[in-house]
């Protein structure tokens, strides 16, 4: 199944109408997504312990949807807008209230390995800058922009 961003965008964007999935439904969107996208690395999935694989499909499809949002809906002020509407997205995870189906199946994943809000919050920063900044002027700015990229993803693995 090819990854096709502007038909999940259509089903679960901020202005889609759709039921709270319950978590095995939201658990199997999750792996669809992270076995179907090709910037995945499925090779990770495939050297993490059995038990892990579960939680780790809903942390790679919320950095999908992060990633997808800046990169996949045309750029500038609407894809600001759609990080935006994805922080309080992740926000009301924290709080009880997941509603989109990434966020349902990660709920359970952040609650078990205790998972802070902030390697989720610091990508959702690094897409936003993708926005704003087109180029780094010292590799101190690039190493700025990682400590929101890339070291969250390390982070995230790593509280699995």
């Amino acid at each position: 199944m090819a990854y096709l961003f502007a038909a999940h965008l259509t089903r679960y964007g901020p202005e889609a109408a759709y039921p709270v999935p319950d978590l095995a439904a939201a658990r199997s969107y999750c792996a669809r997504i992270a076995r179907s996208h090709y910037e995945n690395f499925t090779v990770v999935s495939a050297l993490l312990p059995r038990r892990l694989v579960p939680h780790f499909y809903p942390v790679c499809a919320f950095c999908r949807w992060a990633d997808d949002l800046g990169d996949e809906t045309g750029g500038g002020q609407r894809a600001l807008d759609l990080l935006a509407w994805w922080r309080r997205e992740l926000l009301l995870c924290y709080e009880g209230s997941a509603r989109h189906p990434v966020l349902v199946a990660l709920r359970p994943t952040i609650e078990r390995f205790a998972i802070p809000p902030q390697p989720f919050l610091d990508l959702i920063v690094a897409f936003e800058q993708d926005q704003r900044v087109h180029g780094y002027a010292s590799f101190d700015d690039l190493l700025h922009y990682c400590k929101h990229s890339a070291n969250p993803v390390g982070r995230l693995v790593l509280y699995l």
